[in-house]
């Protein structure tokens, strides 16, 4: 040894090749470097990943704007629920009848739908725009119900309601007089979603339930809340029903015309000209007729085409007011 001091750290053989260099960049630190553009490339390229996925997506900044458009449209209409039956029905609903507004026009209501399916081909054959109003719980005859949809008919709920004695009972499930909010929300609710496709809600008898305007209220409030619309059925000389819905600022919707309180060929008849001079004079006209006896459907279907022939309009009845 001639006694010359070696680095700290010497192992031999080693030394000579050691990349060292005073006051520059050791491997180690162009290491670091290299890793670090490594890691940024890296970056770079996920960003670019994220931007090609969201952009073949139509989620963020390069959405092509129909989702805002579909929220547009879903805004419209009068505030209850109630739309024309137009533009994105339409193509969800390829068989939808044809709704026409424009006065004269006629709206009519079939009440008591569910009890039975006896008359249902009738009822099919009618090119029209009905709406049926269908009995809560008649889950036996959904199949019925999916075919009227299917075929281009409106559905609404026919909600049981308190009548006046001696026959207080109009049908399971009822509205009575009495309820506190929070009950007839329960009720209502579950009548809902017994019935499929339902857009809107009319009373079945309910006299007594009808004239008491804090439950036909409540009943209006439900709606307005569901985003359903409200006909009065108008069936007792002082229903609340109207009262209640336009307090709310819902459009009236307040039937006009029992159609069959007879049912021979010719009163029905009568009772659609009645209808007819109604709309001619108002405009509008909404008349309510009944499922289950065989000569409505065959009278009410002929007399559609024969007011058609005079210049008369139809139209589901959540597309008029009065």
């Amino acid at each position: 040894m001639n006694g010359s001091r070696r680095p700290s750290g010497y192992r031999a053989g080693t030394y000579a090749r050691r990349p060292y260099k005073a006051g520059g960049k050791t491997g180690r630190g162009r290491m670091s470097r290299k890793r670090a553009f490594a890691l940024l490339r890296t970056f770079i390229m996920l960003v670019v990943l994220v931007i090609v996925v969201l952009a073949l997506t139509h989620a963020g900044p390069f959405s092509s704007g129909s989702s805002q458009g579909e929220s547009e449209v879903a805004e419209e209409g009068n505030g209850d629920g109630a739309s024309g039956a137009g533009g994105s029905e339409a193509a969800r609903r390829p068989n939808l009848k044809e709704s026409n507004p424009e006065p004269p026009t006629i709206a009519i209501v079939v009440d008591d739908t569910g009890s039975s399916s006896d008359t249902l081909d009738l009822w099919l054959k009618i090119d029209a725009p009905l709406t049926f109003a269908v009995f809560p719980y008649c889950t036996d005859l959904h199949w019925m119900i999916e075919k009227l949809y299917d075929q281009g008919y409106e559905i609404m709920l026919h909600m049981p309601t308190e009548n006046n004695p001696p026959d207080s009972y109009s049908g399971y499930g009822q509205l009575n007089v009495g309820m506190t909010r929070e009950e007839a929300f329960a009720a209502l609710d579950k009548a809902l979603a017994s019935v499929p496709h339902a857009e809107g809600i009319n009373n079945h008898q309910g006299g007594k339930g009808c004239n008491d305007l804090q439950l036909m209220t409540y009943m209006c409030e439900w709606a307005k809340e569901r985003g359903l619309y409200v006909v009065d059925s108008n069936a007792s000389t002082h229903s609340m029903v109207s009262e209640a819905a336009v307090n709310l600022g819902m459009p009236r919707r307040r039937n006009q015309v029992f159609i069959d309180n007879k049912r021979d060929p010719e009163s029905l008849r009568a009772a659609m000209r009645t209808l007819a001079d109604v709309a001619r004079e108002k405009g509008t006209a909404i008349g309510i007729c009944h499922f289950n006896h065989p000569n409505v459907p065959r009278v009410v279907g002929e007399m559609i085409e024969v007011l058609r022939a005079e210049g008369f309009h139809f139209a589901f009845v959540r597309d008029v007011s009065n």
